[in-house]
């Protein structure tokens, strides 16, 4: 198949790499250093699992590509609005699109921009992978899986596409529920090491680590069924098992993202369930703090 990668930072540019090891037509929607380190040296993954490179396509922009099969939008979520058009313009010549962004909004404001519900797919991405130097990538932790909705119309060509890869293909009745059990971890983690200033590890070997991370997962739990989310009971266990899984040494894409000076996601993830909660009459002390930690920080970057 064709496939388009619209955001090739580390879980993007992973995923393509698996693609185009895969025997896919890949295009990876790249620019700066990361895409002049492709183009001259091709794509090297890191993994637990081997290494491996690829060489693949780069355009600055999905207008480039005139037809597609599947395009996958895995931006951070505060460039959807800046690259719908693209998406926009993928769906009109053929291709089904499946967003992978963090947060909870991708598939309302794709539809807003005018990407057709019939051929647009929400999905969720457990897959951990950091851009480490230009051209590098390197995949943290075990877990390989993308989430559908059963009814969506993308599930056919996103099952074909990684078949033959470790990537296991899951589909759910209600993928709201899926958006927000992702978003509770996310959320958790990014929280977490933003207040504690430190990785996993250090966080959760606290004598007080263990309450603080039932509480903030409580927070965004609650936020979602006071917006009528159907989220089962046992969620709270479940979401806590996943996250004392992850490595001692992990630090999410927020603080990793933050320590490399770049924007992050916090907006859009402990801001928003901050705004849904107050919106909604459910306290989130824990992403305000959280929330604020990290816009700070940002801010002082920004300020050189």
């Amino acid at each position: 198949m064709k496939v388009v990668v619209v955001g090739a930072g580390g879980l993007g540019s992973y995923i393509g790499a698996v693609l185009s090891q895969a025997g896919h037509d890949v295009t990876l929607v790249v620019r700066g250093v990361h895409r002049t380190a492709i183009e001259k040296n091709g794509l090297r993954v890191r993994s637990h699992a081997g290494d491996f490179d690829v060489n693949v396509r780069c355009v600055a922009s999905a207008l480039e590509v005139d037809a597609a099969d599947l395009a996958l939008l895995v931006t951070k979520t505060f460039s959807l609005d800046e690259v719908a058009d693209q998406l926009v313009h993928l769906s009109g010549s053929g291709a089904h699109v499946v967003s992978l962004l963090n947060g909870i909004t991708a598939f309302d404001r794709l539809e807003v921009h005018g990407v057709s519900q019939d051929v647009m797919a929400d999905g969720v991405a457990y897959m951990t992978s950091f851009r480490v130097e230009p051209g590098v990538v390197e995949r943290k932790a075990a877990h390989q899986r993308i989430v559908l909705d059963a009814s969506a119309g993308p599930v056919s060509r996103v099952r074909q596409v990684f078949e033959g890869t470790l990537v296991e293909i899951k589909t759910v009745p209600d993928i709201k529920v899926e958006l927000w059990e992702k978003m509770s971890v996310v959320c958790s983690l990014a929280v977490l090491c933003a207040i504690g200033q430190r990785n996993m590890g250090s966080v959760r070997s606290h004598p007080y680590g263990a309450e603080l991370q039932h509480r903030v997962i409580a927070e965004v739990l609650d936020v979602g069924r006071a917006n009528g989310v159907p989220i089962p009971s046992g969620t709270e266990k479940k979401i806590g098992e996943t996250l004392d899984r992850f490595p001692d040494d992990f630090f999410p894409s927020v603080i990793h993202d933050l320590n490399q000076g770049r924007r992050t996601e916090m907006e859009d993830l402990g801001g928003e369930i901050s705004r849904l909660g107050r919106a909604s009459g459910v306290p989130t002390p824990l992403h305000d703090a959280g929330t604020v930690i990290v816009n700070l920080a940002e801010a002082l970057n920004a300020s050189g």
